[in-house]
């Protein structure tokens, strides 16, 4: 094998694992893009909660478990769409349980 035909074999291999890094960039956890939010008050113990997904065109189904002060845990599955931050309900605790880009 000469210099030049090693040269040209490194650079294929660099650049199939180069664009495959690339695209495992751009393609983020669906869990990066979906948070929860409290903002303003629904009574002395519990506040509004908001699931935001911030992905630009991906619809992600995001688990949840939230509970309002002195309620029963609910376990609930949502689909918010790209760019949208909406109003679940009232609760004193909230955490995502899992999220994955949705299959539409």
């Amino acid at each position: 094998m000469n210099m030049l035909t090693a040269i040209s074999i490194a650079l294929v291999g660099f650049g199939i694992a180069g664009s495959s890094a690339l695209y495992a960039a751009e393609e983020a956890a669906p869990s990066t893009f979906v948070s929860l939010k409290f903002e303003g008050a629904c009574d002395s113990k519990n506040n509004r909660l908001f699931l935001a997904n911030t992905h630009t065109y991906k619809t992600i189904v995001t688990r949840v478990r939230w509970r309002a002060a002195g309620g029963k845990d609910l376990n609930e599955e949502f689909y918010p769409a790209p760019n949208t931050n909406r109003e679940i309900g009232c609760a004193a605790e909230a955490e995502i349980l899992s999220a994955e880009f949705a299959a539409f």
